[in-house]
Order: C-alpha cells, then structure tokens, then sequence
C-alpha cells in the first residue's frame, strides 16, 4: 500500500504511510495545505532557506509538531546539500548537537526522536530496521540517487546497529514522476554512469537532448541493489508536479517555492 492522504475536518492535512515497519514506525508527508504562509509559498511551507517570512515557517512547523503529537525540540532536521552525508543520531545530546549539520541522510535508533528531511519534487526514501529499531530518512534527487544514498544509510545502519538490508522496510515518498522529470545531457551521462545496467529503464528519450527520468525506479533500483526486499519497498504514485495543488514543486514553480517534511518518528 502507498501514501494515504489525511484530510479531516478541523486537522491539518498530511500523508501516511499505513502499516510500515509492521506500525512500529509512523512514516509521513506533509501537503502545502493548512499553513499561513502567503504567494509563492503558500501555505504550508517548512522550509526556513526558501525566502518566505520565518515566522510563517515557525508557525508552519509547529502546526506539524501539534497535528503529529512530536516535542518541537525532538523534530530533527538538516541543512541539505545534495551529497550523500549521512548523520548518525547516536546519543540523546546528539539531537542538540547535530541538529542543522550538513548532510542529506539522519539514522538513529532513539525513541520519541522524529528525523526529517525537506523535499520539493526530490524524493524522500524512509528505512526501518526492526534490529535494534533503526529508522533512517534520505534526501534523494537525481544527484542522491547518482550518490547512492539509500545503500550509504543501510552500510551505516549495518555497521553502527547491526541492520540486515534484507530485514529491513523502505518506502519512496511522493516526487516528480517520469511523466514530469526533465532532464538534460549533464543529468543524462550522471545516470548513465551510476546505472551503466539498467539506465535504459530509467530514462525516456524527449528529443532535442532531452529526457524523462524515473526517480523512484533509480532510488528502488538503489535499495534493492543493497539487499532490501522488493516486496519490502512501497513506492508512492504522487507526482508533486502534476499535483501543485497539493504539493509543492520546485521544478513547477521555476524554483520560487516551498517545501514539505518527510518525516519518520518512532
């Protein structure tokens, strides 16, 4: 089963993921609905880098915490920066700590820990492993899955906690889709260079050096690559460019935009 849209009377709309990990993880994705952020950003905006009024995202973020029951300060996020760092939460002063580091990856196996990652048509790929109870979200576009990110949180998880990538359960959230991803010959030979097997599967010739790329193929590509289960793989069907009433794009909006949280919490 995929992402399953929320959306009660008087409650802040989101997506979930029901029945990942067997429920002992709550895996969601926030909308751009419900928020008070104004123009570009309207109206759910959790980005604080994207230019919008920082009280709006404050206010944004703690809509959040309210409506998923989280402690504000135990909401971890990073300054992304498309790489395929990845931030190992070990220790309780670690949430402190390294909360705002540069990476694109969080792991941790702390309880009543939420672990974000902010996306606005890249994807975001959730990790559960039942040993020791590791969860783990990545920030994946084109560049995290040419980096391979998904399988440098499962080497991580393995090494630090004894995770088995066959044990383990992921799940792709909504990004831009095939039908929408445009891209051109720098992103082309990247692709082909880290899929030199299955590129092919991966990109649809447009013309004119031009392409269609599946994000999610590529990132389920990575995982199964790495040992995770494909029957252990649920891979969402929203595209956050066809569905700007929805979500927020990047691509759609010609960059002026906000972002939603993928957000996994145990």
């Amino acid at each position: 089963m995929g992402f399953v849209l929320k959306n009660e009377p008087g409650q802040l709309p989101y997506l979930y993921l029901p029945g990942f990990g067997k429920d002992k993880v709550r895996a969601v994705f926030t909308t751009r609905l419900g928020g008070v952020s104004k123009g570009s950003y309207s109206s759910l905006n959790l980005g604080y880098h994207t230019g919008d009024d920082p009280d709006a995202v404050t206010t944004n973020r703690r809509f959040v915490t309210d409506a998923l029951n989280i402690e504000e300060d135990r909401l971890i996020t990073l300054n992304q920066i498309h790489s395929d760092r990845v931030v190992v939460l070990d220790r309780e002063e670690d949430l402190q700590l390294k909360k705002g580091s540069n990476g694109d990856a969080l792991i941790t196996h702390l309880s009543n820990v939420a672990i974000s990652i902010l996306c606005a048509d890249c994807q975001a790929i959730y990790l559960y492993g039942p040993c020791n109870c590791v969860i783990a979200v990545a920030h994946a576009g084109w560049r995290g899955a040419v980096a391979k990110i998904a399988a440098s949180c499962l080497q991580e998880m393995s090494k630090v906690y004894g995770s088995k990538p066959a044990d383990c359960y992921a799940a792709l959230s909504p990004a831009a889709g095939a039908c929408c991803y445009e891209v051109g010959e720098d992103v082309y030979r990247a692709i082909k260079d880290a899929f030199p097997e299955t590129f092919r599967d991966l990109l649809e010739e447009k013309g004119n050096g031009r392409w269609f790329f599946n994000i999610s193929q590529s990132n389920c590509t990575v995982l199964q690559d790495a040992g995770v289960l494909r029957e252990n793989i649920s891979i969402s069907n929203f595209c956050t460019i066809c569905r700007q009433d929805l979500f927020f794009s990047y691509r759609g909006s010609q960059g002026e935009t906000g972002r939603m949280a993928a957000i996994l919490i145990q």
